[in-house]
């Protein structure tokens, strides 16, 4: 058997053309995604009635409601407490003035003592 043009072999219906195939595909797509299963039937296979779903979800929340509560005012807490010590923090940007005159009177200056564009306040801690 020799080789026939393409054309030819879609002509006879020996080889289907793509537009049923795109249709078959199509089909089957919505078929695929139009299942009702859901997980709260137990199972599968959908039509759960609703006031058993929702007896369920019921039944869940109860179950977890003390569970929940605690944990929300855990979470109130821990919120309350960052919030208090970015409070107590002190701004990275603010500028503290420090009395210096009986340091310059008593001459504990390094460098000139009159005229200085800045002035270092050095301290030290010892423990």
């Amino acid at each position: 058997m020799r080789n026939a043009p393409l054309s030819r072999l879609v002509l006879s219906g020996i080889v289907p053309n793509m537009k049923s195939l795109a249709y078959v595909l199509m089909a089957a797509a919505l078929f695929a995604g139009c299942q009702n299963d859901s997980k709260l039937d137990g199972g599968g296979g959908g039509g759960g009635a609703l006031e058993a779903r929702v007896k369920k979800l019921e039944e869940a929340n109860t179950k977890y409601a003390e569970a929940l509560e605690f944990l929300q005012k855990v979470y109130q807490q821990q919120k309350g407490q960052q919030q208090q010590q970015e409070r107590e923090e002190p701004d990275p940007a603010a500028m503290f003035a420090v009395d210096i005159q009986q340091s310059v009177a008593a001459g504990l200056v390094e460098g000139p003592a009159a005229g200085a564009p800045i002035t270092i306040v050095e301290a030290w801690d010892f423990a």
